[in-house]
């Protein structure tokens, strides 16, 4: 009987123990969530200042929860990863270029070249960029549409504004983020992102949606995530509004010399063409140099 009697106290204590170690697990993260639920709440002024209504506000922000496995987060308690390591940063051209990887993109980009000649014309006409950039551009970015985004754009800005390396600028960007959804211009689902908070065909943030937007197609509406001609507008637009000249050759592929320095191969690094050239860098593929006195300079990343 004595021996019935303690198996069954210690059954209850195992029990009481093992609900106070689920409790004790989960209380942190009930306590973090409901600190960022507040802290989501608080920016409800600047939303409506920018012009977001309580309507888009409340349905978007029911129920988000941060994403606490996203890169470049400052928390309490675990190490600093930072920023994912941008490939054409880190790698050399080789890897970042891969033969097979640039043929299988040309080859798609030729087919869409011929699908979209008709708007690709006219946004050249009228931005100045020539339509294989643009094309370049969608093809990296997303596989010309093909690569589906990771992420929920909305938890991503909230959670980089609420515990990232950049809260004021992501604070903006989740502002900015709630007024496309109100303004109707994507469905929350289809408002896909990385894990920084570009979304789109050709990867914008919210801030460089309403800077660089363009409804190409004529609908009454910017859709950088369905609208081909807006998107590809839209890239356009941006390029010309950071200092895209039309007519001026952006780069030329060079063949370096052996005893080359690679650390010069940063975009930082800029040298009249003259230099380049007495310093042994030779043009591929008998190419001729357009300007001798060109001030940008040839990119030395073919080292």
């Amino acid at each position: 009987m004595q021996y019935i009697t303690f198996v069954g106290t210690l059954n209850r204590i195992l029990r009481a123990l093992s609900v106070t170690v689920v409790i004790v697990g989960v209380t942190p993260a009930r306590a973090a969530d409901a600190a960022f639920t507040q802290f989501i709440a608080s920016l409800w002024p600047e939303a409506q200042a920018a012009g977001v209504s309580r309507a888009t506000f409340d349905t978007e922000t029911r129920g988000l929860e941060p994403d606490y496995k996203l890169p470049d987060l400052i928390l309490p308690g675990r190490p600093a990863t930072g920023a994912p390591s941008q490939a054409e940063f880190v790698q050399v051209p080789a890897d970042y270029v891969k033969e097979a990887g640039i043929i299988r993109l040309a080859a798609e980009g030729q087919r869409l070249m011929a699908k979209h000649s008709a708007a690709l014309t006219a946004i050249e006409a009228r931005f100045g960029v020539p339509a294989t950039i643009m094309l370049a551009i969608w093809g990296r970015e997303t596989d010309y549409g093909r690569y589906t985004l990771p992420d929920d754009t909305l938890r991503v800005v909230a959670t980089q504004a609420y515990v990232g390396r950049r809260k004021d600028q992501y604070r903006t960007e989740f502002i900015l983020a709630l007024k496309i959804l109100g303004e109707g211009a994507v469905a929350r689902k289809d408002m896909r992102s990385s894990w920084a908070g570009a979304t789109g065909l050709t990867q914008f943030l919210p801030s460089e949606y309403y800077k660089h937007g363009v409804d190409f197609d004529g609908d009454g509406r910017v859709d950088i995530w369905n609208s081909v001609p807006d998107a590809l507008a839209s890239a356009a637009q941006q390029l010309v509004n950071k200092g895209w000249q039309p007519g001026l050759r952006w780069a030329y592929e060079v063949r370096a010399p052996a005893n080359v320095d690679c650390t010069m191969g940063v975009p930082e690094v800029t040298k009249p063409i003259g230099e380049w050239l007495r310093a042994g860098f030779v043009p591929v593929r008998g190419q001729k140099l357009i300007s001798m006195c060109c001030s940008s300079g040839i990119s030395a990343t073919a080292c």
